[in-house]
């Protein structure tokens, strides 16, 4: 199993902190979180801001990429100032 943790707007606005979810690739982790949180799109995961295991994910290797048993996904909304 591997922790996925929310934060920002989307742990306030669909009131998720922590999930445990299958290890796997990214995308089949994401389609978890959305079968059990059908308020949250693709479109809404794409846009987070993705750390696994303490260090920044970014580009095409995002979705590819394999979490293992005991992995850390953390997924933190963008931020805007004004």
């Amino acid at each position: 199993m591997i922790t996925v943790k929310f934060f920002g707007l989307i742990s306030v606005e669909f009131n998720i902190k922590q999930l445990l979810v299958k290890a796997g690739p990214v995308k089949q982790i994401f389609r978890e979180v959305m079968q059990r949180n059908p308020n949250i799109s693709e479109q809404q995961l794409m846009q987070l801001i993705m750390f696994v295991n303490k260090q920044h994910i970014s580009g095409n290797k995002r979705l590819s990429m394999i979490l293992e048993d005991g992995d850390e996904l953390v997924l933190i909304s963008p931020t805007s100032g004004g």
